[in-house]
């Protein structure tokens, strides 16, 4: 039994999974309860290579599609901006300009709520400017996408596509929640291990 958060009551719980395009399979799970408590999630369920896509942001290429999975992260490097997943992370299709939105819509929210520190207000007012001189063509962002499990996407001739070392991809958040269920230490796990691989 898994109880509602809302209510303690047991919940609904329905999952399939679905081969989307541009993401592969994928498993969608809702979670009801009687009380009015809802919760849908999907998670990317293939694990391709690691994977970095570059791209520069202008007036020119706007409209370039991006494939955002539950795992990948963005990165404008020019203006200091990581968007990582989390917990609840969702996957998205867009182009550049929709996650310059995204990205707009976010600094706005931060300068808001810093409205009583004017160098953090200065700061997002120099992002929100950035991003504006990006869409009206007189500058270029740099647009950098990286997926550990390669899921993440960019559509364009103009994006490069780079490989990312196993180094490098374990340095990068997954958006995954891990939890040990086991009960073992990390020496008895080692052990355990060992004694697997012998057999």
């Amino acid at each position: 039994m898994i109880p509602c958060p809302a209510c303690g009551k047991e919940v609904k719980i329905i999952s399939t999974t679905y081969d989307a395009p541009y993401f592969g399979k994928v498993l969608l799970t809702s979670i009801t309860c009687e009380c009015g408590f809802k919760h849908a999630d999907s998670i990317v369920v293939d694990i391709k290579e690691p994977v970095r896509f570059k791209i520069k942001v202008n007036k020119d290429n706007l409209f370039a599609k991006v494939i955002r999975s539950t795992s990948g992260t963005i990165r404008i490097p020019e203006i200091g901006v990581d968007m990582e997943p989390g917990p609840a992370s969702q996957a998205f299709i867009t182009n550049l300009e929709g996650v310059l939105v995204r990205i707009e819509d976010i600094v706005k929210l931060a300068r808001k709520w810093n409205e009583g520190d004017a160098e953090k207000v200065a700061r997002c007012e120099w992002i929100l400017e950035r991003i504006r001189n990006a869409v009206e063509g007189n500058e270029e962002l740099t647009l950098v996408l990286e997926d550990p499990f390669g899921n993440s996407l960019i559509i364009s001739e103009n994006a490069v596509r780079e490989e990312i070392s196993e180094e490098e991809a374990l340095n990068l958040k997954t958006g995954l929640t891990v939890m040990d269920i086991s009960g073992l230490s990390e020496e008895e796990l080692a052990d355990q291990t060992r004694s697997t691989d012998q057999q």
